[in-house]
């Protein structure tokens, strides 16, 4: 609803001169007088327009001890307290002022304001209404009463307004979009729709509107009369890819979706639509329960887009989004890098980078971007963890332990905490400093007992040190009962039997981990204990096995070649 200002102008007659009646009233009796009215009644104005209120109330005051019948003096005292919130004291001047001039509009359109502002709403109304009654055509008073009436809750007798308004006036889109706001809130399409039509019919070279209603019927399943609103729309739209975005949504809505994505496809080819809208129209489909073809071709549509609008960040992002969620990682990666060439400063985004590059264990990669990522969010802990995790595996021990370690101060989170202090313990044994290994170790294992990669290589790296054996073997058996059918961790517990001779039991877990996993450590571990119980031949087989697989120690041509272990 518009609010619209107005101002007073305050007259003040300084050529006629009346005389005393009443003891209570007072008038200029002389030109003196009246210019001395005049004098202090600029000063009054003065002081308003300065804000300075109580000056100039005590003017207005002044002014109103030398003319006590002027309804200007009165009318103004009363503005200068409405403006100085103090709207019940401003009442009996605004009174005073109407009852003085009664055809005076603007003092009435003033009072009811006052009546509005300390919350006199049925007064206000009344002041409305006897203001409308006098003067039909006030424009000013037939929105401020409407408005009036919303607020009250008045429903009909507002749209009695409204109707008065559209009649003196002609259909106004304020007024329109008001009904429709309320038609929508009760559920009434139709008079919506009726709405709109007069909105047309009273603008009729404005095409946005006739465009809102196509939009509006298709939201509301009305396709037959959104159908008929096209064709109409279409004989006098001179933009064609407008119109066949909306064939397409029409298309979609009836089922005949192939036909729709191929319209929008069309629409996409041209230039006349922004991009920002392109870009809506697009997300709008993707919500609207594609199958899985019509997802493959909206992420076609996409990729055009973002081809045609290479600049653009949410494009290429977009697609990237696209991409990842269908499982095709590797094209995702290179339009999210794009995307962060345009815009570096996008968290989410470097995010997915990282998580897809370590998933291909593209980790050269991974620890250059985690890197880059850094400069723009370096209090970010997780990008700590992916650059010390790349150099972790990629054996750069050094810069891994200063990414670790630098990245756990902002760490929150428990659960990542203890991925920090795991990942620390690798790198610090990766540079045999094995104290501080195991006490990051240790940490981990405080924040999360069962912690199944923190369990599995503490307890391997004090077998292979021979220290602490019976923490070893604590660990490795809490491991393999968590996971009975984990080949790594069988391996793990059997080494730890191996080294503390117990090659019995060790057996029966590395035979099983060699027939889950073929891997050359697994089976080689496999064939040290063969020998080791005396079966050389079988552990021959196994070594022979270990060195076809790869991943066998240094150790396993000597041992096969001499028939004999050598650790």
């Amino acid at each position: 609803m518009r609010i619209l200002l107005f101002s007073v102008t305050l007259l003040v007659s300084i050529a006629s001169f009346s005389q005393k009646g009443k003891k209570d009233v007072v008038t200029p009796q002389t030109q003196e007088d009246s210019l001395k009215l005049e004098g202090v009644i600029v000063e009054a104005e003065k002081q308003l327009i300065l804000e300075n209120y109580a000056k100039a109330l005590e003017n207005f005051h002044v002014a109103l001890e030398m003319n006590t019948e002027s309804a200007a003096i009165h009318f103004k005292i009363a503005e200068v307290l409405a403006k100085s919130d103090e709207g019940q004291k401003a009442l009996p001047f605004g009174l005073k002022a109407i009852e003085l001039a009664p055809e005076n509009k603007y003092y009435r359109l003033g009072l009811a304001r006052i009546y509005q502002s300390i919350g006199f709403y049925i007064d206000a109304a009344k002041t409305y209404e006897e203001l409308v009654e006098r003067f039909p055509s006030e424009e000013n008073a037939l929105y401020e009463l409407a408005e009036l009436y919303q607020l009250t809750g008045r429903r009909d007798d507002m749209f009695k307004v409204f109707d008065q308004i559209e009649k003196q006036l002609g259909v106004k889109e304020e007024i329109t979009r008001e009904k429709q706001r309320i038609y929508m809130k009760e559920g009434k399409v139709d008079e919506v729709i009726e709405e709109y039509e007069k909105l047309i019919d009273a603008y009729p070279h404005e095409s946005s509107y006739k465009a809102e209603l196509i939009n509006f019927l298709i939201q509301n399943r009305k396709l037959d009369q959104a159908e008929k609103a096209i064709a109409n729309y279409e004989a006098t739209e001179t933009s064609s890819s407008r119109i066949t975005l909306m064939k397409s949504e029409l298309a979609w809505m009836k089922g005949k979706r192939e036909r729709s994505l191929e319209l929008l496809a069309m629409a996409f080819e041209t230039s006349s639509i922004d991009f920002q809208s392109k870009f809506q129209i697009l997300s709008n489909y993707l919500v609207m329960d594609p199958s899985p073809e019509e997802k493959s071709k909206l992420t076609e549509i996409a990729v055009m887009l973002a081809g045609k609008h290479e600049d653009e960040f949410k494009a290429q992002a977009f697609v990237g989004d696209l991409l990842y969620q269908d499982g095709q990682s590797e094209k995702a990666v290179r339009y999210y890098l794009q995307a962060v060439n345009l815009s570096p400063a996008n968290y989410s985004v470097w995010q997915n980078i990282l998580n897809i590059e370590a998933d291909l264990s593209q980790y050269d990669s991974v620890t250059k971007h985690a890197e880059r990522a850094l400069e723009y969010f370096p209090n970010q802990a997780l990008l700590y963890y992916f650059a010390g995790t790349g150099y972790l595996v990629t054996n750069d021990y050094k810069k891994s332990v200063r990414m670790l370690e630098q990245g756990r101060k902002y760490t929150v989170d428990p659960n990542l905490l203890t991925v920090f202090y795991g990942q620390l313990g690798d790198a610090y044994n990766g540079l045999k400093e094995l104290e501080k290994s195991f006490r990051a170790y240790d940490k981990a294992l405080e924040n999360s007992p069962n912690n199944d990669h923190v369990l599995n290589n503490y307890s391997y790296f004090l077998s292979l040190e021979n220290k602490n054996l019976d923490k070893a073997l604590k660990m490795s058996t809490q491991l393999v009962e968590m996971h009975p059918n984990n080949p790594t961790y069988l391996d793990t517990h059997g080494w730890v039997l191996y080294t503390i001779g117990n090659f019995k039991e060790s057996r029966k877990f590395l035979e099983k981990a060699a027939s889950l996993d073929e891997d050359g450590t697994v089976i080689e571990h496999y064939g040290d204990v063969l020998f080791q119980l005396g079966e050389v031949d079988e552990a021959l087989k196994q070594w022979e096995r270990a060195r076809e697989l790869g991943n066998a120690s240094d150790l396993i041509e000597k041992k096969i070649a001499d028939r004999k272990l050598y650790e």
